[in-house]
């Protein structure tokens, strides 16, 4: 039976980072995936530039960087664009991406194995036993459970609920000449978003790499009434793509070619701690739930486990009460953020058009709205300076109205 101190299930951004910082404390680190390496991933792989700024180490891995975005309301009436000289988006290629972090956690110290697949979890008064599908048994002080929205250890741990939020999402990435991407997204590779694209409740992304394109669209099912009845996402995905090339975003014989379905969850899981055990990432159900951008939190929420684990085994207490404070840590770090923004979730299945006009008529208020949706500024920190900006632009529109009708 092979032992080790920390066994990581799961081995996307949130497992990689847990498992690296784990063992640059010294830390004897397993880290499993039931997927050979590399693997593709379904993903826009749009990052916040926050991401870069907590952990500079990923460098190296960004694919190509945007310096601006085109959003469209719903009905393509209105158009805001955000053109800066600071880079706005950070993209990558999830398959290099997440592959390049298993490597850096392997240079660390961390022992990786791909194609094994956990099948059971099972927790006892000294250690943790982990079950793989081809009869392995491992025996660890603690695991960590980053196995995505579908977790078997969140499953095996009774740490998992019924999830009914969901992100439905569709996502193809096509090669294109270096002359197609700068004729069609500019030198700056200006991102385009589409609020509410073809009626979904959600959006549609077109984000521009360095050698091909990431178009996407995702709805949220928790927005939509039950009584609504659900449109065909790949129907919709294609008049989207058709929408595109009229609007000469894409060239007139771009394909729908390898088009990868992905599920989302959308608000935190109520406990993601017990004995022995802690859930990153998706696993734990820490994902933006206006954008469905999950990169930032799966990689913080890695390295908060990381700490709280190797405190708790130097303290040799791995009990439930011990690693609650890897909650109470995440909470303090973005949780308030989640929070928050999950209460505007119910939005997307609202008429938008109004906000994006706002937005284009107000470019503070587009700028603070873009931040605190797009993760890059915290949405607990500037609700403040949203809300008052909100009121402004409110009256503003009110008061523009009046004034019109007065000279008809």
């Amino acid at each position: 039976m092979m032992k080790y101190d920390v066994v990581v299930v799961g081995a996307g951004p949130a497992g990689a980072t847990a498992a690296k910082y784990l063992a640059e404390k010294g830390v004897k680190v397993l880290l499993l995936d039931s997927e050979e390496f590399p693997r593709e991933k379904p993903c826009g792989g749009g990052l916040p530039t926050r991401v870069q700024k907590r952990f500079p180490y990923i460098e190296p891995f960004i694919d190509s960087v945007s310096y601006g975005s085109i959003t469209y309301s719903s009905t393509l009436r209105y158009r805001l664009d955000l053109i800066r000289e600071r880079p706005l988006l950070l993209t990558v290629l999830r398959k290099k991406f997440d592959h390049d972090l298993v490597g850096l956690a392997c240079k660390s110290g961390v022992v990786f194995q791909d194609r094994r697949t956990v099948i059971d979890v099972s927790v006892r008064v000294d250690d943790v036993l982990i079950m793989l599908q081809d009869g392995d048994t491992i025996q660890a002080q603690a695991v960590i459970g980053c196995d995505g929205m579908r977790s078997v250890v969140a499953e095996k741990t009774n740490l998992c609920k019924k999830l009914e939020s969901l992100c439905i999402s569709l996502v193809q990435e096509q090669p294109l000449t270096q002359k197609q991407l700068d004729a069609f997204f500019t030198k700056k590779r200006l991102v385009h978003l589409f609020i509410k694209a073809q009626g979904i409740a959600g959006y549609g992304w077109v984000f521009p790499k360095k050698h091909c394109v990431n178009i996407g669209i995702g709805e949220f099912q928790s927005a939509l009434p039950r009584s609504k009845q659900k449109a065909s996402l790949k129907e919709t995905y294609e008049t989207f793509i058709e929408m595109l090339k009229k609007q000469k975003i894409l060239p007139r014989d771009f394909p729908v070619e390898d088009l990868r379905g992905a599920t989302l969850p959308i608000f935190p899981l109520e406990n993601t701690y017990g004995d022995r055990v802690l859930l990153c990432g998706d696993a734990a159900g820490f994902i933006n739930p206006i954008t469905g951008e999950g990169v930032y939190y799966a990689m913080s929420s890695g390295h908060i486990a990381a700490g709280v684990i190797a405190d708790a085994l130097k303290a040799k207490d791995l009990s439930k009460h011990f690693l609650s404070r890897y909650q109470k840590a995440w909470n303090k770090d973005f949780g308030k953020d989640l929070k928050i923004l999950g209460r505007f979730n119910y939005q997307w299945g609202k008429d938008s058009e109004r906000i994006v006009r706002m937005m284009t008529e107000d470019k503070k208020f587009a700028k603070l709205i873009v931040g605190v949706t797009g993760g890059q500024i915290s949405f607990s920190k500037y609700k403040g300076a949203l809300f008052i900006r909100y009121l402004y632009v409110s009256f503003k529109d009110i008061w523009m109205k009046r004034k019109r009708q007065k000279t008809v």
